[in-house]
């Protein structure tokens, strides 16, 4: 980046410069941060600076991005095409407040682009940096990240797709961090980013919680090693419902098979009532998915819903 023609430089942060690289700055250096972070300069993008609140974090800064000086957020925005404010959701408003009230000559310039990587917030955290004439953005990688290793992290972004939601000038810097770190970014629009990130939490998030249940309770049912036992039966179904939708549901509900489901809640209020709430609420949900697209009887629909509606009572 040229500190002499700033604008030639926002010019390279909406994409017009072709594939020069970008000055990149991270506030925050977390697992979708940290990941991001190694992959844009994997990428060949010049990562300045980071700022960090723990010292832990500031350490694994250095270790994996030696390159990048540690500098307070205001001073790095004001030295970057991109910033990317990779803090947590509650964090967001007042981070951006913080860097776009900075005194000049510090906080973003005019054509510096403010990313988030939050999957539930849109644009309206980033609204202070707008009075520096700074561009918005929030990309979202759908992937879960475990933290551990941010190399091995920054791997896996590539093929992800990413939710992409932007200012229309700094669409074209949002679109391009993506690309450079072999993602796919797919357009989500401000008003439903909420519900895009409902969709990932109900889809991922509470899969370790429904795995581990599964286990402890064939665990309780004396199966040694529940969990290895689980794993070519949890993938194959994970693939299965990727692959076919509704109808890949297999199971007592799907077959209609009343009797059953009313066996297993008894089974588990002697064993594990806390896990009743959640057996029966997944059970209801399946019922009015078959029965949508067809694929269980009206008398099986009604049977199983009998069954869960007498004996699902906790």
């Amino acid at each position: 980046m040229d500190a002499d023609n700033p604008a030639g430089a926002s010019a390279s942060a909406t994409g017009s410069a072709g594939a020069d690289p970008l000055d990149i700055g991270f506030v925050g250096f977390g697992r979708a941060g940290a990941a991001l972070a190694v992959a844009l300069a994997d990428a060949g993008h010049r990562i300045v600076g980071v700022a960090t609140r723990s010292a832990a974090a500031a350490t694994r800064a250095r270790r994996h991005l030696p390159a990048a000086a540690p500098l307070p957020a205001t001073e790095l925005a004001a030295r970057v095409d991109v910033l990317v404010l990779a803090v947590p959701d509650d964090a967001l408003a007042a981070v951006a407040t913080a860097v776009a009230s900075a005194a000049d000559p510090e906080g973003p310039r005019p054509g510096t682009v403010v990313v988030h990587l939050s999957g539930r917030h849109g644009l309206a955290p980033l609204a202070p940096v707008t009075a520096r004439a700074a561009g918005r953005a929030a990309i979202h990688p759908i992937m879960s990240l475990a933290g551990l290793d941010p190399a091995a992290d920054a791997a896996h972004l590539r093929g992800t797709t990413f939710g992409v939601t932007a200012d229309p000038a700094a669409l074209p810097a949002a679109l391009r961090l993506v690309a450079d770190v072999g993602g796919r970014p797919v357009e989500v629009a401000d008003e439903a980013r909420t519900l895009y990130h409902a969709a990932m939490v109900l889809g991922a998030n509470y899969l370790a919680a429904l795995a581990g249940a599964s286990a402890d309770l064939l665990a309780a049912a004396g199966v040694t090693d529940a969990r290895a036992a689980l794993a070519p039966l949890l993938r194959v179904s994970l693939d299965n419902a990727l692959r076919d939708g509704d109808a890949a549901t297999t199971g007592p509900v799907r077959r209609g098979d009343a009797g059953t489901v009313a066996a297993h809640l008894a089974a588990l209020r002697v064993t594990d009532p806390g896990v009743i709430p959640a057996y029966v609420a997944l059970a209801r949900l399946a019922v009015g998915r078959l029965e949508a697209a067809g694929l269980l009887p009206a008398p099986s629909t009604t049977a199983v819903r009998a069954a869960l509606d007498v004996t699902g009572e906790a």
